[in-house]
């Protein structure tokens, strides 16, 4: 089996999947995308992954996009010698509601610090015009770069984020405590 992953190494989306097309032990040859560059929003990148965004997953001419959605391909198409998919169905349901929770919440929220910390100086130093190109440019992410904007998320939207990220901590720690005690009867 032939496995292409186009990705970029500071995208955690891409981290996912590396990590487990790793975790697998499943060889893969790997294109990295430079974000900063516009990468992602080349026409050859686009003609197959029209949502511009990373990671995108190339089998054998099979196009598979969303890292969520890779990481279950991945899982059925390679069940050995490593399953992260439980066989039971409510088990299965569970794994899936955590995959949509991770999306929602803590994928959603880091987004926020990480585009200022990582994006912002390039974003200062554009024009606005050239900024509103750019950011009209962005298939998925476009409304999200208009609320960046060139001068980053305000104070508001960065406290936001950091509450989900804490949401997603008590959440996660909360479940393990059930879990636990569950599992002592």
């Amino acid at each position: 089996m032939s496995f292409t992953l186009y990705n970029a190494p500071q995208s955690t989306c891409s981290q996912r999947v590396r990590f487990v097309l790793n975790a697998k032990k499943i060889a893969f040859a790997e294109i990295k995308l430079d974000l900063l560059a516009g990468d992602q929003l080349k026409p050859d990148y686009l003609a197959i992954n029209p949502n511009g965004v990373v990671p995108t997953l190339d089998h054998e001419g099979a196009i598979v996009i969303d890292s969520s959605v890779i990481i279950e391909y991945l899982d059925e198409v390679v069940p050995t010698p490593e399953s992260f998919t439980p066989r039971d169905p409510v088990m299965r349901a569970r794994m899936r509601a955590l995959m949509r929770f991770i999306d929602e919440m803590p994928a959603a929220a880091v987004r926020v610090p990480t585009f200022n910390l990582a994006f912002l100086p390039r974003f200062a130093a554009m024009s606005e015009e050239k900024f509103l190109a750019f950011a009209e440019s962005k298939p998925l992410r476009k409304e999200f770069m208009l609320t960046m904007g060139r001068k980053g998320f305000p104070q508001k939207e960065m406290d936001a984020a950091t509450h989900r990220l804490l949401r997603t901590y008590d959440w996660s720690r909360r479940d393990a405590l059930t879990r636990e005690r569950a599992a002592l009867g």
